[in-house]
């Protein structure tokens, strides 16, 4: 689930394993549309009749939760009858022959927070009354609307207006003016990136220290343990670290270990290099000594290592004679502490793992696996991730994601081993399983891809009934070809609006070491799609449209 793919996996570990890869509702809008907007190929399945005795529940949102939309949100749930009508607050609400709703409706004023639900089927009538909360300071529409207008800034009768240059001139003047300053402040000592050596972590970006770029912001960099670095800042449970003079960020306060106040700088040279062969590809070895903080970035065919705090002294760069993915490996001194690596392949990159052995730091680049055109699975090991729990959406008539979610892995699987393939499965009960877990797990089982089956939900704020369909999220750049193929897959087999595919910063998929995406096949929330997922039919069309998706993309890879 991700609610509007809101701005989640992106928060602190224990709140994003809480809600799962999903976070916290916030505002937001639904995805643009992407597609030609043809009829589907294949339609729903019919929601069952069903015609019992009358019973309001609102499974959303939640007795006294607090409810973030500015002025209308969703409420959606179960009365018992689909030949019954509902009322929420006086407007109708859709009503399904399951008898499950859905109402998109303007938020009650801030006095009385609630709604009132009127159920009727001919003389019989039931009613309940749900209260809800708002955040501190909230403005309801009613009270908007009494409000009187907030006064205009009048200008001076001499002042000119602003032109376009002259306002980003005095916005590059602020921005230098701050990097000054920043460069000026001086640290308040050193500090160590996590601990070495921690049970159950490898050596090679199983664990890894989370820099963002302001405090609670998404995640950016992935440090290994042991990297020292000045410390300029600790804020709450966050510490501002400098990477260089032109460059701080945020990681979590508990990971920056004070270090004795004598310690000295780090002294790291980047000297000759080599390039190496590995187990399933190539190793570039670059000798730096202590730690250093770096940042990885993925071209068409190169991958450019950011290293912060380091100078290059690189004579030779020695190619192994076996060698056929590297090209060439290229070095600049971009500043006097940050310098660049680029390492230019002779193909897409198709999966990296970064590591330090020996005091130095090694990008281990994967190459391709041999596919056979004919049956381009044969051999390959897919993981298969069902989402949640922890965390996820439920459906207007109780149905939970992880419920869905797991059968649905469980035909993907069968499809995928029907093909060739050996399949993976990070969960095959209902118990939970962390977020960060499952991507190592599928590191460590040497996977070639990796598929994460959810389903969807919007956010407070969002008209439901506007954009629902299907969508696919990646986040390193050699998923975004996997990411495509998958969606073209799904899409008519569920039968859905095209939403197109994604860049997400998500827990899930930021693995480096194989292509991953996540799939939000439908959108739980919304009665007719809830009611279509409780069928084994509709399961297998998701999990066949992933199947063709993967199949897909791992034939393209013989003509590439």
């Amino acid at each position: 689930m991700m609610l509007s793919r809101l701005a989640r996996a992106a928060l602190a570990p224990s709140l994003a394993a809480a809600l799962a890869c999903a976070g916290a509702p916030g505002a937001g809008t639904p995805p643009v549309p992407m597609g030609s907007g043809a009829a589907p190929a294949l339609p729903l399945p019919p929601v069952p009749e069903v015609d019992g005795p009358l019973a309001i529940r609102v499974q959303y949102p939640r007795v006294d939760a607090v409810v973030t939309s500015r002025d209308s949100n969703f409420i959606f749930g179960s009365i018992g009858s689909g030949r019954a009508r509902l009322t929420v607050n006086g407007a109708p609400a859709r009503v399904y022959a399951n008898g499950a709703y859905m109402a998109y409706v303007v938020n009650p004023p801030t006095d009385a927070p609630r709604y009132e639900l009127v159920a009727s089927r001919g003389t019989d009538t039931a009613r309940a009354m749900h209260t809800i909360r708002y955040p501190e300071r909230a403005v309801s529409p009613a009270a908007a609307t009494d409000s009187a207008p907030p006064a205009k800034p009048t200008a001076k009768p001499d002042s000119q207006p602003t032109s376009r240059a002259d306002t980003i001139a005095a916005l590059s003047a602020r921005v230098d003016s701050l990097r000054t300053r920043l460069a000026q402040e001086e640290p308040m000592g050193w500090v160590q990136l996590g601990q070495l050596g921690q049970p159950g972590a490898a050596s090679d970006t199983d664990r890894v220290i989370i820099g963002r770029p302001l405090v609670g912001g998404t995640y950016k960099w992935f440090f290994t343990p042991g990297t020292v670095v000045p410390l300029l800042a600790r804020t709450g449970s966050m510490a501002r670290v400098r990477l260089d003079r032109a460059l701080d960020v945020y990681v979590d306060s508990a990971e920056a270990i004070d270090l004795p106040a004598d310690t000295p700088a780090p002294r790291r040279v980047a000297s000759n290099m080599r390039v190496r062969g590995a187990p399933q590809g190539v190793d570039v070895i670059m000798p730096i000594g202590p730690r250093a903080p770096y940042f990885v970035e993925e071209l068409d065919r190169a991958i450019v290592v950011t290293l912060y705090g380091v100078r290059v002294n690189t004579d030779i760069v020695n190619f192994a004679p076996q060698d056929s993915m590297v090209r060439s490996v290229e070095w600049a001194q971009e500043s006097s502490e940050r310098a660049k690596i680029t390492v230019n392949l002779r193909a897409a990159p198709f999966g990296y793992l970064v590591f330090w052995e020996n005091n130095a730091l090694v990008l281990r680049l994967r190459g391709r696996p041999a596919i056979d055109p004919r049956r381009p699975l044969s051999g390959l090991t897919i993981a298969v991730d069902a989402g949640h729990p922890p965390g996820g959406s439920t459906g207007p008539t109780g149905f939970y994601e992880a419920q869905a979610t797991l059968p649905i892995s469980v035909r993907l699987k069968r499809l995928l081993e029907e093909r060739g393939a050996t399949v993976m499965m990070t969960r095959t009960t209902d118990s939970a399983i962390a977020l960060g877990d499952r991507p190592i797990m599928a590191r460590r089982a040497n996977v070639h891809a990796f598929v994460s089956i959810h389903l969807n939900a919007y956010p407070d704020g969002v008209n439901p009934f506007i954009a629902p369909g299907t969508g696919t999220y990646f986040f390193r750049t050699h998923s975004e070809p996997l990411a495509r193929a998958v969606q073209r897959g799904m899409v008519p087999q569920m039968g859905l609006l095209d939403l197109g595919v994604n860049y997400d910063n998500l827990a899930v998929v930021r693995g480096t070491w194989y292509p991953a995406v996540l799939c939000e096949g439908a959108f739980i929330m919304l009665p007719d799609q809830e009611a279509a997922l409780r069928t084994p039919e509709y399961q297998e069309r998701y999990a066949r449209g992933v199947a063709d998706g993967v199949e897909q993309y791992f034939r393209t890879l013989t003509s590439q």
